[in-house]
C-alpha cells in the first residue's frame, strides 16, 4: 500500500497559510489547470443571457396573445353593430317602398305638417309630455 502523502502535505501547507496567501495560491492552480474560474463565470454569462432571451420571448408571446383577445372583443363588436345596422336598414326599406302610397303620405302630412281635409276642423290639444320635452 502507498501513503498518500501528497494530500496531506497540501492540507498542511494550506492550514499555515494565511487567507491572501490561499486566494493566492487557488489562482494559480485554477491558471494551470485552466478550469473553474473562467468556466464559471462564462457560464454566469450564458445562462444570464438565455434567461434575458427567455423573459424577452414570454414578453413578445404575451403581447401577441393580448392583441389576439383584443381584436376578438373588437370583432364581436363590429358584429353587434352590423346587426343593429341591418335591421335599421330593413327598417328604411319597408318605409321606402311605402313612401309612394297615397295612404301613407296623407298620413305624414296630417301627423307632421298638421293639414287637414276641407270640412274637417283641426283640435291642438297641449300634453304635458310635450310640455317637459320642450324643456
Amino acid at each position: 500500500m502507498k501513503k498518500r502523502t501528497k494530500g496531506r502535505v497540501r492540507e498542511f501547507e494550506q492550514a499555515k497559510m494565511t487567507q491572501p496567501d490561499r486566494q493566492q495560491k487557488i489562482q494559480e492552480e485554477s491558471r494551470k489547470t485552466g478550469n473553474t474560474a473562467g468556466k464559471s463565470v462564462r457560464i454566469n454569462k450564458t445562462r444570464i443571457i438565455m434567461t434575458v432571451i427567455v423573459i424577452i420571448l414570454i414578453a413578445v408571446v404575451g403581447m401577441s396573445v393580448k392583441t389576439v383577445f383584443d381584436l376578438r372583443a373588437e370583432q364581436s363588436d363590429l358584429k353587434e353593430q352590423n346587426k343593429a345596422l341591418l335591421a335599421e336598414k330593413s327598417a328604411l326599406s319597408e318605409e321606402l317602398k311605402n313612401v309612394n302610397d297615397k295612404e301613407y303620405i296623407e298620413e305624414q302630412a296630417r301627423i307632421q305638417l298638421k293639414l287637414i281635409k276641407p270640412g274637417e276642423i283641426l283640435y291642438i290639444l297641449e300634453d304635458k309630455q310635450d310640455d317637459e320635452e320642450e324643456n
